[in-house]
């Protein structure tokens, strides 16, 4: 196929792995088969209207769908394709098989892919007169679809994906109807992200051409304009629609740099990441309030796991075309603490809200409206969460022009195929997040010369290193460390990070409290493992900080639990956050601090509101 006049092609700087062997074992470990087992293996069975409502579309009585039902099946095939990337599992694999199949069977004819009625399709609205958010619907099953077909090579779902794209071309290309007519912009418009990936997969000039005008419907009001005032300058939260389902737009234009090299697409989209990332990340790492961008990283209001997906999706992003370590810091902090604080353990439920300070309930109970005839478990979050997990595909361990990069740090290993069919696999020995000692050893077919980048978190001063026992100079926070050496099988790296406290002093509405964190894990008070109840916790101070680790018995174990000494004269107890709350407790990341805090302890998370 010729290539398209306008493809510069830019290659990220960092990339996600093609055919990696993953092996995560820990804590990690656990979590993702949690999440196999008692979801991705059990979804589509459990609620078989996430296939039949497209079916039955056109049937009466008519089902009563919400605007965004026609995303739970994409979404759902998206969580599951990078699950199956991480564990490689056979049953998974001949389950998606089978799915996939599915969804191209109820495919119309014209190539819609969505689950509405004809008189409805793309720019109707619902029966009870919301806007459709028929094209959003669209954009997941689409990018499920053609993440299938780059994992499997399924040609069929990737025909279902250009049918589908065809059918919006001919409705809103050079028709003089625009995609910003069809109504609920932030998510409708981000069939641009799809289109991207699309026109990169096959070098149809007609899905670029269809970019561009989605991409002149973003200056459109009520539109996001995105482009033009991230290069104003202007805040994400000051825009006009800071929604999260504005993020697949701000994607699409990580893309659209990608594609043509033009530094306004790259200013852009760097610009709106910073803004998220300092005005909009909570101490979690999740990003929005209210399911939106507000410009305060303290408000309260409820934290959407569907939220968090779209941060860590757009996080990846940045960190291919940077290759900024801190950004694969931000990933870590929101996958080790907002990500996984959404899943319960047992990997049977996920929330929609994970406050900084609260408790924690099935999305199901929150947003129990979203769930339907012959799908019980289905809303947005149920479907789009497990994807958070799904993408340590994406940045675990990625590849560089020449080289590994590591920014994932946890037991287990990962094994990589170069162009010219030589492997290398990295086994890391650790007990990381509860220590920072890391053994990462090196198995090769034959002695090799590349670069190897280790992440240096920017919370870890005073780092050491060492590789075959000979030790590493100048090793600096918050960049990669290179080492660039032939490679034996063998050899091995032993790295060990600084997990002495650091803190959040807060502001806002958290002014008086600090956030703690031991390494990349939020420390916080949970009512299970504490004798005295939220209102009694005392006041930390700085003279008090000393603590012991301890092991918890029970079910439910925390990652880790240590114990505070506090003026009181009763004992303190603060877990990790993705374990908090797990048993439906209170419990609280923001604890009340009396005295100054060292500036010295400031954590690199923190932010300084003006």
């Amino acid at each position: 196929m010729t290539q398209p006049k306008e493809r510069v092609n830019i290659k990220p700087t960092l990339e996600a792995p093609r055919n990696a062997k993953f092996a995560f074992n820990g804590v990690m470990g656990e979590r993702i088969r949690a999440n196999q087992e008692s979801w991705l293996l059990q979804a589509p069975t459990a609620n078989p209207a996430m296939l039949q409502m497209f079916r039955d579309r056109d049937r009466l009585p008519r089902r009563k769908l919400l605007p965004w039902s026609g995303e739970f099946a994409g979404k759902y095939l998206l969580s599951a394709v990078q699950g199956y990337r991480l564990t490689r599992d056979e049953r998974l694999c001949n389950y998606l098989e089978a799915f996939v199949a599915e969804l191209i069977a109820v495919q119309d004819t014209d190539g819609y892919l969505g689950a509405h009625p004809l008189i409805e399709r793309l720019t109707g609205k619902t029966y009870d007169g919301h806007a459709l958010w028929d094209l959003w619907g669209h954009y997941h099953c689409m990018q499920g679809l053609l993440l299938w077909y780059q994992e499997t090579g399924d040609e069929a779902a990737l025909s279902a994906v250009c049918r589908a794209a065809d059918l919006i071309c001919s409705v809103f290309l050079n028709t003089g109807r625009r995609t910003v007519h069809a109504g609920a912009e932030e998510m409708n418009l981000a069939i641009s992200h799809i289109l991207c990936l699309l026109y990169k997969e096959t070098g149809n000039e007609r899905y670029l051409e269809m970019t561009r005008e989605v991409e002149q419907d973003w200056q459109t009001p009520p539109a996001g304009d995105y482009l033009r005032t991230a290069l104003q300058g202007v805040e994400f939260f000051k825009t006009p629609k800071p929604r999260w389902e504005s993020l697949p737009s701000i994607q699409a234009i990580a893309e659209l740099y990608l594609i043509t090299g033009e530094e306004r697409y790259l200013q852009a989209v760097k610009h709106i990441w910073r803004s998220i990332r300092d005005y909009d990340r909570h101490n979690t790492g999740a990003f929005s309030s209210e399911e939106q961008a507000v410009g305060n990283p303290y408000d309260p209001r409820p934290i959407e796991t569907c939220c968090v997906i779209a941060w860590q999706a757009l996080s990846i992003d940045i960190l291919r075309i940077t290759a900024d370590s801190t950004v694969a810091d931000e990933i870590e902090l929101t996958t080790l603490n907002a990500l996984l604080g959404a899943q319960h353990p047992s990997g049977r439920w996920w929330t929609y809200n994970t406050p900084m300070d609260g408790v924690r309930k099935a999305s199901a109970h929150d947003i129990v409206f979203q769930a339907h005839q012959g799908a019980p478990e289905l809303n947005c979050c149920s479907v789009n969460a497990p994807r958070g997990i799904g993408s340590l595909s994406d940045w675990a361990v990625m590849e560089t022009k020449k080289g590994v990069a590591v920014n994932f740090y946890g037991v287990g290993s990962v094994r990589l195929k170069n162009e010219s069919g030589e492997s290398v696999t990295l086994t890391q020995t650790t007990d990381y997040p509860i220590s920072g000692e890391i053994e990462i050893h090196i198995g090769l077919e034959q002695a090799r010369l590349f670069p190897l980048l280790l992440r240096i978190p920017a919370w870890s001063r005073n780092t050491t290193a060492t590789v075959n026992g000979e030790a590493i100079a100048d090793i600096q926070a918050g960049s990669y460390l290179i080492l660039e050496r032939e490679w034996r099988e063998g050899d091995t790296i032993r790295l060990s990070l600084n997990m002495e406290l650091h803190f959040w002093a807060g502001q806002r509405e958290q002014a008086g409290r600090v956030s703690l964190y031991r390494g990349p894990l939020l420390l916080t008070y949970d009512q299970r493992f504490n004798t005295m109840d939220p209102e009694e916790v005392p006041p930390l101070n700085a003279q008090y900080m000393a603590y012991t680790t301890e092991k918890y018995r029970g079910s439910l174990a925390p990652w880790i639990l240590l114990r505070f000494p506090v003026a009181s004269g009763r004992d303190l107890y603060l877990c990790d956050f993705a374990s908090a709350g797990a048993a439906g407790t209170f419990y609280r990341s923001w604890l009340d601090w009396s005295g100054e805090i060292p500036n010295e302890a400031t954590s690199p998370f923190s932010v300084t509101l003006q």
